[in-house]
């Protein structure tokens, strides 16, 4: 029986699986977390130890916020002063052209009224015999069929066919002393042209040279002088596109059916739009006389900055006030809404001065306590 005890111990034993020795803590790390915690408490009781209350008047000091806000101050000044510089240069580059064609257009009128004022001074008849004299040039004109068009004295030797000389001596109308006294009411001023439609007002010179369309429109030499009656076509011409003048820059505006109108020696001529076309320069079938009517050309270049070509305006004399209605009675509805457009805009920049004005920088309330020097 001892036998069979002991062959089962045995038995238990090959089958039991060896059990591994418990591991034991390992102190080395228990003394380096010791000394970690050891030094990290002498730290603080030297911070603590070090550390001094500071001074009332330090505490109370608040210069550097006083700085601090200073600085801030200026740069909300000088960024208010740079968008408003920016927004007074805008309007300045986008207003000049158009504030130097209205004061163009309005010393023009005004030498055209001046003009004007002289021919209603002229003692009688004198103004009388500027217009017969005028006729009896149109009808000889007439007669002999036009045979100089234009400043050169050779028209048709050139390309363009109407003379732009600049130079007196090369202008054949400057040459003719006859035309040159004809409806002269003072510096070689005949008369005015006014087209309401696009608020154009003009003094007429004599001649189309380069002196005579930098103050005005011209005349062209060659065609009727603009006094009215059957058989006689008168040409005005005008620039385009300048930058300091209207002129005739909006003429390509005009529809048929529209207005314009001559002051000359103290009688306004109506003539109303019938006709709009667009010649070569050396295309001068269109500018000539045709029997029995009483016609009035603009002419000025197209297209607009390229000037290759011609633009006539043409109408045919009406009565006034009817068909045509007083010059004085028609406004241009474009220039109504660039008045508008200017005071709106006036008005917004007055408005974002305002605005500017009242934004101040925001304050923030600064307490004593946040000055008060931490501890550590």
């Amino acid at each position: 029986m001892l036998r069979r005890f002991r062959a089962r111990q045995e038995d238990a034993q090959a089958t039991t699986i060896p059990l591994s020795e418990p591991s034991m803590p390992s102190f080395a790390g228990l003394r380096l977390r010791g000394a970690t915690a050891g030094q990290r408490r002498d730290e603080t009781q030297k911070t603590d130890d070090s550390w001094t209350p500071q001074p009332f008047e330090r505490v109370i000091d608040i210069s550097d916020v006083v700085h601090r806000r200073h600085i801030r101050l200026m740069q909300f000044v000088a960024m208010r002063a740079v968008a408003t510089l920016l927004i007074v240069s805008a309007l300045c580059v986008g207003l000049f052209p158009a504030a130097m064609q209205m004061r163009s257009s309005q010393s023009l009128s005004n030498t055209s009224d001046s003009a004007a004022k002289t021919v209603a001074g002229w003692p009688y008849p004198q103004a009388e015999d500027q217009l017969t004299d005028a006729r009896a040039y149109n009808t000889r004109l007439a007669k002999e069929g036009q045979p100089i068009l234009g400043e050169a004295a050779d028209p048709f030797s050139s390309a363009a066919g109407v003379s732009r000389t600049s130079e007196e001596e090369d202008s054949a109308s400057s040459q003719d002393e006859e035309y040159q006294g004809l409806l002269d009411s003072g510096s070689g001023i005949m008369g005015a042209i006014s087209i309401p439609k696009i608020s154009v007002k003009l003094p007429i010179y004599h001649g189309t040279s380069e002196q005579a369309l930098a103050k005005g429109a011209g005349h062209l030499y060659g065609t009727s002088l603009p006094v009215g009656g059957a058989d006689t076509h008168a040409v005005i011409t005008g620039h385009r596109g300048l930058v300091e003048a209207m002129m005739f820059t909006r003429l390509d505006e005009m529809e048929q059916g529209d207005f314009m109108y001559v002051k000359v020696m103290g009688e306004t001529l109506g003539y109303q739009v019938d006709r709009i076309s667009v010649i070569d320069p050396n295309d001068t079938s269109r500018l000539k006389v045709e029997p029995g009517e009483d016609r009035l050309t603009l002419m000025t270049c197209t297209p607009y900055g390229i000037n290759t070509q011609r633009l006539l305006v043409s109408g045919h004399r009406v009565s006034i006030p009817m068909p045509a209605p007083d010059p004085t009675d028609l406004h241009d509805a474009r220039s109504i809404g660039l008045w508008a457009g200017i005071g709106v805009l006036t008005g917004g920049t007055l408005l974002c001065f305002i605005v500017l004005r009242l934004i101040r920088p925001k304050r923030r309330i600064m307490r004593h306590a946040g000055s008060w020097p931490s501890r550590g």
